[in-house]
């Protein structure tokens, strides 16, 4: 996995007693060279990256470096798990899957697309592992419900989900400028096509102590802590949703959460 991932997967990687490797990355994402030298010090047996819109830390692999992984994937004959759970709010990249179809299997999910009610996922597979991937599925009892597997099929194919997903693309983009005004002058990471940011905070805060002043506001944040395979080496960063709240609520939250990075841990409750 990526250094930072998504929290849930490295839970179900814990609980099936599989051992972690963090992959290290860049502005690009993860760096090939990183993959090879993993495989090379301890065989690997899969990898799980998220290449678009990586959750926390939104980056999105441009073609080359896509290229590159996918390359890199065929040539140590590896099983590459590719989370494209966000990837409908960018299009206009092809997934690592048409770059190594033979080895990558492909997990979507209509949760974000559509609606978080709506329980469907998805899973592309290379012919050789269908059967594989299909038994544990089974055996995992991981059966959509009757209606939600009718209405995702339906808007899917009536152009329901297509809308759907536009206007979230719109709605993001429009979170976004909110995020970038307000934050202006502080270490982000962000994408203005996706629903979250990541945010390195100024010293001398620490993210358990931003953490704690934030929720005094009503505000929950997720520290760096929770997305890496390494919690000890955190950095002192956040991750912010920005889907849920009303524009008017995103916009004041933001601000006070400026107005807290701005001050002193020691005031901050002066801020109250």
């Amino acid at each position: 996995m990526e250094r930072f991932t998504y929290p849930p997967a490295a839970g179900i990687a814990a609980r099936l007693g599989v051992t972690l490797v963090p992959l290290e990355m860049d502005e690009d994402g993860v760096r090939p060279d990183a993959l090879r030298a993993a495989h090379q010090r301890t065989p690997l047996r899969a990898v799980y990256l998220q290449p678009t819109l990586h959750n926390p830390l939104t980056v999105t692999m441009p073609p080359h470096r896509r290229e590159a992984v996918a390359a890199t994937v065929r040539e140590l004959d590896l099983p590459l798990i590719e989370d494209a759970v966000f990837s409908f709010l960018r299009e206009d990249v092809p997934p690592l899957a048409a770059l190594a179809p033979d080895h990558t299997v492909l997990v979507e999910s209509l949760s974000k697309r559509i609606s978080a009610g709506l329980t469907v996922g998805f899973a592309f597979t290379p012919p050789a592992l269908t059967e594989q991937i299909a038994t544990a599925v089974r055996s995992g009892a991981w059966t959509a419900a009757p209606y939600a597997l009718a209405a995702a099929t339906r808007w899917l194919a009536d152009g329901t989900a297509a809308t759907i997903a536009a206007a979230k693309r719109e709605e993001a983009a429009a979170r976004q400028r909110i995020a970038r005004e307000r934050l202006a002058g502080f270490s982000i990471r962000a994408d203005e096509r996706s629903d979250h940011l990541w945010w390195e905070l100024p010293a001398p805060w620490r993210a358990d102590t931003f953490l704690a002043a934030a929720s005094r506001h009503g505000i929950a944040l997720a520290p760096a802590a929770a997305f890496t395979t390494n919690p000890a080496h955190a950095p002192h960063a956040v991750r912010i949703a920005l889907a849920t709240p009303s524009h008017q609520v995103l916009d004041a939250a933001l601000g006070t959460l400026a107005e807290l990075a701005r001050s002193r841990p020691e005031e901050a409750r002066e801020l109250e």
